[in-house]
């Protein structure tokens, strides 16, 4: 045989044990690929299973579960390398192979298969070596692969291990279904805690709930007081003790035990807060997720705006005003518009009224508005609702009340007269007149009742028209009694700008031409503009009754009698005064002194003012003339005014020292007393030569009325005489 026939032959039976092996290998690859495979996912399935076993029971935080999840695949890493890479890093021979096959099968030394594939494979080489017996490899050869092809080396790998190895890999999966299947909300929760980072914590005996709590955050008002409340449900014992945790921005943290409110009730009073917290609470066998304590702002109003509008206003209202102080008020009528102004955006603002129904528009988040006629006062509550939170505004009160206008106020009075006055009297008026915006119109009536005298020297043409129109009027119209002058004050002024009208009117008696008995009445009236038409407003009746002038000026003089009584009497006490200071010893009674000088000087003052009012009713009735009234001006008037305001008031300076230390001297303020004294006699005196002289032109008066009657009785008589003589 040739050199080359056995070359084929060898490489014939070297290709067939080769590709055996080769067999062999890659069954023996796959089974390492399905022994590391099983042990990664029983590996997985292991820290899977204790993962959920230690966070059930320790509670584990994110940090914790982390590390573990790096200590996982620190594991898996290692079981990849160790079972994966490293026997796949290997390359297999066909010797290599029959070796491992004789490892797995710890076969003795002479049953061992490596050494025959080694001569089947490597002693063809030596062929070509001239020292090499040719026969003797052939025969070895032969024989080897003789022996190698009886070898059952599909038998090699154990099929009772790959079993094992897909029984575990089934189980791999197969277990992880189950606890699906059987507990899916477990399933669910490790999976949010452990994939997916969330602090849900596991059902306990006892579970914690964190009332008001949204997606992780408890708001709260920003710089206001809250109430913490957790709320403990327990299956088997009463959770007696709830721990909080709290933890700032800036790493400062405590904890807080919780106020036990009731059974499962627990609260804390949260101190006012400016910044964010981190939070939770624990207690029995469960703790909360961790939450975010968020304080922000409370809706409120930053600006609140009234505008109105009235006919009666030429230019809009406009104030910006508080809406707690209500202290705005609004004509009738008024077209308002308010407009507020919140600090954040705002949804939704609810209104609590009885008495307004308003209806907001937003021009933007922060901006709203809302009109109405304004007819009557107007209270209701505000209510604002944040447009990012759930918060609520305070309710803030509004109160807008109504500005009526009022008709005119009239002040009428008179001055220096009393109700009975003189045929020649002057009266003066004062006349005040108010309005809220303007007064268009003041003036002043008089009012005198017809006498029966007048009403009978009534041409018969004037008393006719009268006389048709009651007819006409069937009675309904009372008969015209009473004839009224006007007196024109102010106004008629469109339009009328000035609220306060200060008036003086003086009306002379003389110009009516009454006679005594009759009556007379004045009243004032006054006419605003008001938008719904003119208002009017009347004073009360001022009524004067015209008396003869000697019987007003003998009530004049009895009072001037009354009151020179008065004075004499004060002068009385003035002299007990002075001998109380010229008897005095000691100055422990000039409190009491000083009293006794107020009195005397108080009396003294009030008789000088009347004197006065009733000389300036003299001027104004025309009693006396001129000389009457220097008269009693430079001998009474003029001395007590004097006496009051210079001499009383230097003696009671003088009487005030006697309680300092520094008293005037007795013998000076008894001088003055006695000065005192002789001009009150002075006055008292001079009253008295007053009251003679007024007698004597009283009685020159009565002789000159008298004269003057005789000379209109002769010249009436001498009239008549002569009246009948030409007539005869």
């Amino acid at each position: 045989m040739s050199r080359v026939q056995q070359t084929n032959e060898f490489e014939a039976l070297q290709n067939a044990i080769s590709g055996k092996l080769e067999t062999v290998g890659s069954a023996l690859r796959r089974h390492t690929l399905l022994e590391a495979t099983a042990r990664i996912l029983l590996a997985l399935l292991g820290l899977g299973c204790l993962s959920l076993l230690f966070d059930w029971w320790l509670e584990l935080s994110l940090v914790a579960r982390g590390l573990y999840l790096l200590l996982g695949v620190g594991v898996v890493g290692y079981l990849i390398y160790q079972y994966v890479y490293l026997p796949l890093r290997v390359s297999l021979t066909p010797i290599e192979i029959a070796n491992l096959i004789d490892q797995s099968k710890q076969v003795e030394p002479g049953q061992a298969i490596a050494p025959r594939v080694a001569s089947v494979l490597q002693l063809p080489i030596h062929l070509a070596e001239a020292k090499q017996s040719e026969p003797m490899i052939k025969r070895a050869v032969q024989e080897n692969y003789q022996r190698l092809s009886q070898f059952p080396f599909q038998e090699s790998i154990d099929s009772r291990h790959t079993k094992y190895c897909l029984l575990a890999l089934l189980a791999a999966i197969l277990i992880p279904v189950c606890i699906v299947v059987a507990l899916p909300d477990a399933a669910r929760l490790w999976t949010q805690r452990w994939l997916l980072g969330s602090n849900e914590p596991w059902p306990r005996n006892t579970q914690l709930t964190v009332v008001g709590l949204q997606e992780g955050q408890w708001i709260i008002p920003r710089g206001e007081t809250a109430t913490l409340q957790v709320q403990a449900e327990d299956e088997e014992e009463t959770t007696e003790s709830v721990w909080l945790h709290l933890q700032s921005e800036d790493g400062e943290s405590e904890t807080i035990t919780m106020n036990r409110f009731q059974a499962g009730d627990f609260r804390y009073e949260m101190p006012p807060l400016q910044l964010p917290l981190k939070a939770y609470a624990w207690g029995g066998d469960a703790a909360t997720e961790s939450f975010e304590i968020v304080p922000i702002d409370r809706p409120r109003i930053t600006d609140l705006k009234i505008k109105a509008t009235h006919p009666r206003l030429s230019e809009p209202f406009v104030s910006h005003f508080s809406a707690s102080e209500g202290n705005v008020r609004l004509l009738p009528q008024s077209e308002v518009t308010l407009e507020l102004t919140t600090n954040v955006k705002v949804r939704q603002i609810d209104v609590d009224s009885e008495d307004v129904s308003l209806q907001w528009e937003s021009t933007d988040d922060t901006h709203f508005q809302t009109t109405w006629t304004h007819e009557k006062p107007v209270s209701f509550k505000l209510t604002l609702h944040s447009a990012e939170h759930e918060i609520n505004s305070h309710p803030r009160p509004v109160s807008i009340g109504v500005q009526p206008d009022r008709s005119p106020r009239l002040s009428f009075r008179y001055s220096g007269v009393r109700q009975r006055i003189t045929p020649e009297a002057t009266i003066p008026f004062s006349i005040i007149a108010r309005d809220d915006f303007g007064v268009r119109l003041v003036g002043m009536t008089s009012m005198l009742p017809f006498s029966g005298t007048e009403s009978k020297e009534k041409p018969e043409a004037e008393s006719k028209p009268d006389e048709q129109e009651g007819k006409k009027t069937d009675n309904k119209t009372p008969t015209k009694t009473e004839h009224q002058q006007k007196y024109p004050v102010y106004g008629p002024a469109d339009p009328a700008v000035e609220t306060v009208i200060d008036d003086e009117q003086q009306v002379s008696i003389a110009e009516m031409k009454l006679k005594p008995g009759a009556v007379i009445t004045f009243q004032s009236h006054a006419e605003d503009n008001c938008y719904t038409g003119i208002q009017k407003t009347s004073s009360r009746q001022l009524v004067f009754r015209v008396v003869k002038p000697e019987e007003l000026f003998r009530e004049i003089l009895l009072r001037q009698q009354q009151l020179r009584s008065r004075l004499r009497k004060a002068r009385d006490q003035a002299e007990q005064l002075r001998d109380n200071l010229k008897q005095a010893t000691s100055l422990e009674q000039a409190a009491e002194w000083m009293r006794q000088h107020q009195l005397v000087r108080r009396e003294v003052g009030q008789v000088s003012h009347a004197l006065n009012g009733s000389v300036e009713e003299m001027k104004l009735n025309k009693l006396g003339g001129e000389e009457t009234y220097q008269l009693i001006e430079q001998s009474v008037l003029k001395p007590l005014e004097s006496l009051h305001q210079r001499e009383m008031e230097q003696q009671r300076q003088s009487l005030e020292t006697l309680r300092s230390e520094s008293p005037d001297p007795m013998e000076q303020i008894t001088s003055r007393q006695d000065q005192i004294l002789e001009s009150l006699d002075k006055i008292l005196n001079n009253m008295a030569q007053w009251d003679s002289f007024i007698d004597v032109v009283n009685q020159l008066n009565a002789v000159i009325k008298l004269e003057q009657l005789v000379k209109e009785k002769t010249e009436e008589l001498k009239k008549k005489q002569v009246d009948s003589i030409f007539d005869n």
